[in-house]
């Protein structure tokens, strides 16, 4: 349950690959790997790498592992990290340009 992962942080990468696997994104409890209430880029750039890891091992087309990230994309206000503001934001957005 998200209620239960809030705040908390990641003691191993395995405990958050139902979301590696699963298709769309992430939340941001997957994100903040040491639970302060921010992602960083370095933490983006772990959890990044460890979803393609999963998912070319679990045997998905990984048709964006080259893209470079879109870290950048979703710290709206430069600041060199992710508050969970900015995340839900950046995720309204990108469902919006799909519709």
């Amino acid at each position: 349950s998200l209620t239960f992962l809030a705040g908390s942080a990641i003691s191993s990468p395995g405990e958050y690959e139902q979301y590696y696997l699963q298709r769309g994104p992430m939340p941001f409890e997957a994100l903040d790997r040491n639970g302060d209430g921010i992602v960083t880029a370095e933490e983006h750039a772990t959890v990044r790498e460890e979803r393609q890891t999963a998912r070319a091992k679990a045997g998905y087309m990984m048709r964006n592992a080259g893209k470079p990230s879109s870290f950048e994309k979703a710290d709206i206000d430069g600041s060199g990290a992710i508050s969970r503001k900015e995340f839900s934001n950046w995720q309204n957005m990108r469902f919006q340009q799909r519709w």
